[in-house]
C-alpha cells in the first residue's frame, strides 16, 4: 500500500500548482452551486452544461472541496495576471492544492481497488494454481504501473475530471466488493455486507458518471468466468438433454456462487440502472450530447470510434504524445475510411465474445477493455469530445493486466526452459522481474511528472495542444481569448483567424475574434465578426455589450444603446453594462437615445450591486438624475463618485468629475461631446 501510494504521490507531486482549465471553470470557477453544502440537493446539482451536470457525487465532491478550503482563499479561484492584487497567487495555490489532493486521493484509492480485483482473481479456484503464488507481487505490479502511467494525467490532474476518477473508483470497488462476497464461505453476515457495499458502491458510481452502466454486467462476467460453484447460465445446445436437477440444498448452507446467494446480488445492481435513468432524464447538455449536433449521426459517430478506439490503445502502450484536446477530429463517413480499425475491432470483440461463452479466463480483459469504453464510444454522439484521452482511465487496466501476465507467463516459460535449477531460476526470475517492471515504472513516472507541468497555466496548456495538433479550432479559440485577457491583441488576432478558418460556424471564434479587432481600433472589422456571431447563435450574449461599445466609438450612438440593452437583457446583473447604458441614455446629444427614467432605474442598480463604491457607476447615476431634474441627488451622487475617483487612485477622472460637479450644481445637464 505505501509503495503505491508513495509512487503515486512521487508521479503527481508536480500537479498541485495545476489551474482550472477549460471545463474547470463550468464545473468549479463558474458553478454557484458548490458554494454551500446545504441543502444537499443543490450542492449535488450543476448548471446546464457543466461537466458535473447529472453527476450528484462529483457535485458534491466539489462542494466539499470549496467549503474546506481557508476562508481567506475559497474564492480566490483564479491565479490572476500583472493587475491583480499582490499575493493573489500564493492566494490560489493555497486554494487549489486542496482540489488536486483529493483527485489524487481519489486516483490512489483506485489504485488499491484495482490491486485487491487483480489479486483475488489470480487467486480464484480459476487460476489460482498458475498464479496463486505470486499473485500478490503480480497485483502489486498492475496497480503500480497503473497508478503512474502518463495517459491518466488527463483524468487526475485536470480536476474536472475527476468524474472519471471517481467512476473508475467505484467501479473496481463494486467489482471488489462483489468478489469479497463469493469468497465469503456460509458466513451469512459477511457475504451480507460485502453484498451491500457493492450495490452501494455501484449506485455511487452511476452518480459520478454514466459510464459506469456496465458495471453490474462485469460483476456477472467475473462470476461466470470465475467463481467456484458459478451457476450454469450457458444455453443448452439443441438436442442435447438437459441437466438432471440436484436435489434442493439447504438454504443456510448455500455456496457463495448459488443462484440464491447471487441473486440478491444481481438484484440490487441492477436497480442502480433505475438510479442511473432518472440521472440521466435530468442532466443538462442540450448542446454537447445528442444527434445531428455539429453534423454527427450514430453511424458517423460509430465509425469514427473505430479509429479512436485504436489510438487509445496504442497510447496505452505508447503514452506520446499525449493531447488535452482533440477538438477537430476528423469524422469518418464511410466504413472503407476506418476499414483496417473496424476490421481490427470487429475480430478483437468476436474472439473477446466466443471466448466468453467457452469461459476462457482471458476474455474477461477483452470484456473490460471494450464494456469500459462502449458507452462513451458506441451510438451516442459526443461531438464536442469526440476523443478524451480520461476515458483510458479503466480500459487502461486491462492492458496493463494483459502485459503484466502475458510477461509472466511467458518469463516463466523462458527461465523453466533455460534456468533448470529452482534456486536459480527463482533467483533470476526476480532479478528479471524488478528489472522490467523498474524500467516500465520510472518512465512513465517521470513522464507523468513532466505532464503535469502543461496544467500550470491556461497558456501553457492550450499551447501544448497547438504544439500536437495545429489544427485544432478549440485550442486556437481558447488561445486566442488567452492571449486577448493578456492584452497580446497582434498574437491573439492571428490565432482567432485561424481558429474561424478553420470553423467558420464558430460563433465564440468570430465573436472573439470581433472583440479583438475592435480593441485594435478596427470597429468596422469587429461589427461584421460580431454580427457574424449572433446569426450564428442568438443566444449568444457575449457580443451584444461588445457591439455596444463598437457602435459608440463610431459614433452611432443609437445602435449602441441597442446592444447594451440587449446586453443587459441577458446579464442584468453586469455593473459595466449597466453603467454603459445608463451613461449612453442619460447624456446623448441624440433625444431619440435619451431615456432619463430607464437611466435612473439602471443606473440605480448598479451603483447598489457596486455597493456605491465604484466611481463610474456612481457617475452614471448622478447624470441620469440630472437627465430627469434631480439636481439635488446628481449633486451628491457625483460628490460620492469624486471620492470613490480618489480612493481608487483614479486621479485622471477627477477633472471631468468636477466639472460635471460644477454643471449640476448650475442645475444643468451633462451631454457627451460628439
Amino acid at each position: 500500500m505505501l509503495v503505491l501510494a508513495g509512487a503515486a504521490w512521487g508521479a503527481y507531486s508536480t500537479s498541485f500548482p495545476g489551474v482550472f482549465v477549460f471545463d474547470d471553470q463550468f464545473a468549479i470557477v463558474g458553478n454557484p452551486n458548490i458554494k454551500t453544502l446545504w441543502p444537499l440537493t443543490r450542492a449535488m446539482s450543476a448548471p446546464a452544461e457543466s461537466p458535473v451536470s447529472g453527476r450528484p457525487v462529483a457535485s458534491l465532491s466539489l462542494a466539499i472541496n470549496y467549503a474546506l478550503a481557508p476562508a481567506d482563499v475559497r474564492d480566490v479561484l483564479m491565479p490572476g495576471g500583472p493587475d491583480a492584487p499582490p499575493g493573489t497567487a500564493d492566494r490560489f495555490l493555497r486554494n487549489v492544492w486542496g482540489y488536486h489532493l483529493l483527485n489524487l486521493i481519489l486516483h490512489v484509492l483506485a489504485g488499491l481497488a484495482l490491486f485487491g480485483v487483480v489479486r483475488r482473481t489470480l487467486l480464484s479456484a480459476r487460476l489460482r494454481a498458475r498464479f496463486g503464488a505470486d499473485s500478490g507481487w503480480l497485483a502489486c505490479v498492475v496497480a503500480l504501473v497503473w497508478l503512474v502511467h502518463p495517459v491518466l494525467t488527463d483524468a487526475v490532474t485536470y480536476v474536472a475530471q475527476r468524474t472519471e476518477v471517481l467512476m473508475g473508483l467505484f467501479f473496481l470497488l463494486t467489482l471488489y466488493c462483489a468478489i469479497r462476497a463469493s469468497d465469503c464461505g456460509p458466513e451469512g453476515w459477511k457475504r451480507r455486507w460485502w453484498t451491500t457495499g457493492a450495490i452501494a458502491a455501484c449506485a455511487l458510481g452511476m452518480g459520478s458518471k454514466q459510464t459506469m452502466v456496465l458495471a453490474p454486467f462485469m460483476v456477472w462476467l467475473w462470476d461466470w468466468l470465475f467463481a467456484r460453484d458459478a451457476p450454469n447460465l450457458a444455453p443448452v445446445a439443441a438436442g442435447s438433454a438437459a441437466p438432471a436437477s440436484p436435489a434442493p440444498p439447504d438454504r443456510r448452507a448455500r455456496g457463495p456462487g448459488t443462484p440464491g446467494f447471487r441473486g440478491w446480488l444481481y438484484a440490487g445492481l441492477a436497480a442502480t440502472w433505475v438510479f442511473l435513468a432518472l440521472l440521466v432524464a435530468f442532466e443538462r447538455w442540450p448542446h454537447s450530447v445528442g444527434i445531428q449536433i455539429q453534423g454527427w449521426s450514430p453511424w458517423t459517430y460509430l465509425l469514427t470510434q473505430t479509429g479512436v478506439m485504436v489510438h487509445y490503445l496504442r497510447l496505452a502502450l505508447v503514452p506520446y504524445p499525449l493531447v488535452s484536446d482533440y477538438d477537430g477530429w476528423p469524422m469518418a463517413r464511410s466504413i472503407l475510411e476506418v476499414a483496417p480499425y473496424a476490421v481490427l475491432l470487429s475480430a478483437t470483440l468476436l474472439a473477446t465474445i466466443v471466448a466468453v461463452v467457452r469461459k476462457g479466463s482471458w476474455s474477461f480483459l477483452g470484456a473490460w477493455f471494450f464494456a469500459t469504453l462502449a458507452p462513451s464510444s458506441s451510438l451516442l454522439p459526443l461531438p464536442t469530445e469526440v476523443v478524451a484521452e480520461r476515458r483510458l482511465y479503466l480500459p487502461l487496466a486491462a492492458v496493463v493486466v494483459a502485459v503484466a501476465v502475458g510477461a509472466y507467463v511467458v518469463g516463466h516459460r523462458l527461465l523453466t526452459r533455460f534456468v533448470p535449477d529452482d534456486r536459480a531460476r527463482r533467483r533470476v526470475g526476480r532479478l528479471t522481474a524488478g528489472l522490467l517492471v523498474a524500467g516500465l515504472v520510472i518512465p512513465s513516472a517521470a513522464l507523468t511528472y513532466t505532464r503535469n507541468r502543461v496544467y500550470w497555466s491556461e497558456e501553457r496548456f492550450w499551447q501544448d495542444v497547438l504544439d500536437k495538433r495545429p489544427s485544432n479550432p478549440r485550442a486556437r479559440l481558447n488561445y486566442g481569448v488567452i492571449l486577448s485577457t493578456a492584452r497580446r491583441y497582434q498574437e491573439a488576432e492571428e490565432q482567432l483567424r485561424e481558429a474561424v478558418r478553420l470553423r467558420d460556424t464558430s460563433a465564440a471564434a468570430h465573436g472573439n475574434l470581433g472583440s479583438v479587432l475592435c480593441s485594435l481600433g478596427r470597429p468596422e472589422e469587429g461589427i461584421a465578426h460580431l454580427e457574424r456571431a449572433i446569426a450564428l447563435d442568438p443566444t449568444y450574449m457575449e457580443p451584444y455589450g461588445n457591439l455596444g461599445e463598437a457602435y459608440g466609438a463610431l459614433g452611432r450612438l443609437d445602435r449602441a444603446a441597442h446592444y447594451f440593452a440587449l446586453a443587459v437583457d441577458a446579464a442584468p446583473d453586469a455593473p459595466f453594462l449597466l453603467t454603459r447604458l445608463g451613461w449612453l441614455l442619460a447624456t446623448s446629444r441624440e433625444a431619440e437615445v435619451r431615456n432619463g427614467a430607464k437611466a435612473v432605474e439602471v443606473g440605480e442598480r448598479s451603483v447598489r450591486l457596486t455597493l456605491r463604491r465604484d466611481s463610474m457607476s456612481l457617475d452614471a447615476l448622478a447624470a441620469a438624475y440630472a437627465e430627469v431634474g434631480r439636481f439635488d441627488d446628481a449633486v451628491r451622487t457625483v460628490s460620492e463618485a469624486l471620492a470613490a475617483a480618489n480612493s481608487q487612485g483614479r486621479q485622471s477622472d477627477i477633472p471631468e468629475l468636477e466639472h460635471r460637479l460644477a454643471l449640476y450644481q448650475a442645475r444643468q445637464k451633462f451631454r457627451q461631446s460628439p
